[in-house]
């Protein structure tokens, strides 16, 4: 369900876009992340985005900040806000398009799952929507390669009485720091198996929840 405000959000960047962004040819891109791709964005939600550049200028738009519409002022986050005036609060990650479109140049994992997940606001040529549908598809070796580093691990960590044994011979310390990495794989292996890429270690519990709350017939989920 995606709520009121993550709408009135979508319509905020797009107004930025048509009125800032889309008039700089650098700008090739801009993918919604966060809250206002899940849909789940609150009234005083910031508005998160990516901005893919060609060529790469940090000039072109500040990466945290506040702005006036009215005006189309730019102002420090950190700065007062007066309340009597309409401003949006904006977070962008901005990025070198040469470098990403790259074969050689490899994605962060949590990178890729807020792309993979995102709202494409603007696309200039059509070729970053390509570009991420590409990159961030979830292959079959993918898969492959990091259940069976997650198994393997999980295996060594847990079986027998491996916890127990470390708590008696290293103290509970060590075998916290075990059990920890033990919980580690075990994410990894609940996202290989469900074919998600794993995000940004602060938003991962609520990408686990969302797993065990998809519809029934996506029969090959595992229950959490």
């Amino acid at each position: 369900m995606t709520t009121s405000a993550t709408l009135q959000k979508r319509q905020d960047l797009l107004g930025f876009i048509e009125r800032n962004l889309k008039p700089e040819p650098a700008i090739e891109a801009i993918v919604g992340i966060g809250s206002i791709a899940s849909g789940l964005a609150r009234p005083d939600s910031d508005i998160d985005a990516i901005v893919f550049l060609d060529p790469f200028n940090w000039y072109i738009t500040p990466a945290e900040f506040n702005w006036y519409p009215v005006d189309n002022t730019f102002h420090s986050i950190f700065a007062p806000t007066p309340i009597e005036e309409k401003w949006m609060q904006f977070d962008f990650a901005r990025l070198n398009l040469a470098q990403w479109a790259d074969a050689s140049f490899g994605w962060p994992e949590g990178r890729c799952a807020e792309l993979q997940e995102g709202w494409l606001a603007f696309d200039r040529s059509g070729k970053v929507a390509e570009l991420i549908k590409t990159r961030t598809t979830y292959t079959d070796a993918v898969r492959t390669a990091k259940l069976d580093e997650a198994i393997t691990w999980l295996d060594q960590h847990l079986s027998d009485d491996g916890p127990q044994v470390r708590w008696d011979s290293l103290g509970p310390v060590i075998a916290y720091d075990r059990l920890q990495a033990a919980y580690e794989y075990l994410v990894q292996a609940l996202f290989a198996y469900n074919r998600c890429w794993r995000p940004w270690r602060n938003r991962e519990m609520s990408s686990l929840l969302a797993l065990s709350w998809l519809p029934e017939n996506f029969s090959t989920r595992i229950p959490l």
